[in-house]
């Protein structure tokens, strides 16, 4: 399990982050929605390593980590994929995928292979091998960032508004390889939406931010977006 307990952060002098709790369980999928600028980017950082933790504790397979370096939250089954995707614009898709092995580490890293359940998952991977990552479109750029994090072999996914930019038949076959990734390979996953169609139709909970504090949490399946749509709203 994934667990925050009391989480806070800032940014110098300003705190962003205040008190959050948080739980992802084996194979859950979990969906956390606010408004623009309310902490949920910082949030996701902070629990990745990428930010430092003001106060409260990161809880991972029953260890805490807060202090622990990214790399080793990586190791530690953690796999982070950011706002914008974040890939290598100048290198080819392979070589962005191979990116992903050092968070293995040890042999598996060295093999310099990428498992062949990414290119089922993402089969156009497999055609654009060798193009480079600034040449594709934007759903086929999130396919390799979504791969790149699925090489580490996580057992929790960390997604910051994947559906951002894409169009509709791309976001369709994002959410068909993600419900085979969380049935098949039992990968919890936490995701950053504001897209509530797409967030409802994959989640099992839903938690809302408000100011850097958690407001509301509840099931997907027993709230309607209409319920929770006034968080997103300016």
């Amino acid at each position: 399990m994934l667990k925050l307990e009391h989480l806070s952060a800032a940014y110098g002098q300003s705190q962003v982050l205040w008190d959050v709790n948080l739980e992802l369980a084996d194979g859950e999928a979990v969906t956390l929605i606010g408004r623009n600028g309310v902490g949920k980017t910082t949030l996701l950082r902070t629990i990745c390593g990428l930010h430092p933790v003001l106060d409260g504790g990161v809880r991972l397979n029953g260890e805490q980590v807060e202090k622990a370096p990214a790399f080793a939250r990586a190791r530690g089954g953690l796999a982070y994929v950011p706002q914008g995707r974040g890939l290598f614009s100048h290198l080819s898709v392979h070589e962005n995928l191979l990116m992903g092995l050092p968070a293995l580490g040890g042999r598996q890293a060295a093999r310099r292979e990428i498992p062949e359940l990414i290119y089922d998952l993402f089969p156009i991977l497999h055609d654009m091998a060798g193009r480079k990552a600034g040449d594709l479109s934007g759903g086929q750029q999130q396919q390799v960032a979504i791969g790149r994090a699925l090489v580490t072999q996580p057992r929790y996914l960390l997604l910051d508004e994947p559906t951002e930019g894409i169009q509709p038949s791309i976001v369709q076959e994002i959410e068909v390889a993600l419900t085979r990734v969380r049935r098949e390979l039992r990968v919890a996953v936490l995701l950053v939406e504001q897209y509530l169609d797409f967030a409802w139709a994959f989640a099992d909970r839903y938690y809302v931010m408000q100011k850097g504090r958690v407001i509301e949490t509840g099931l997907t399946a027993e709230t309607p977006t209409g319920d929770v749509q006034r968080y997103l709203g300016v």
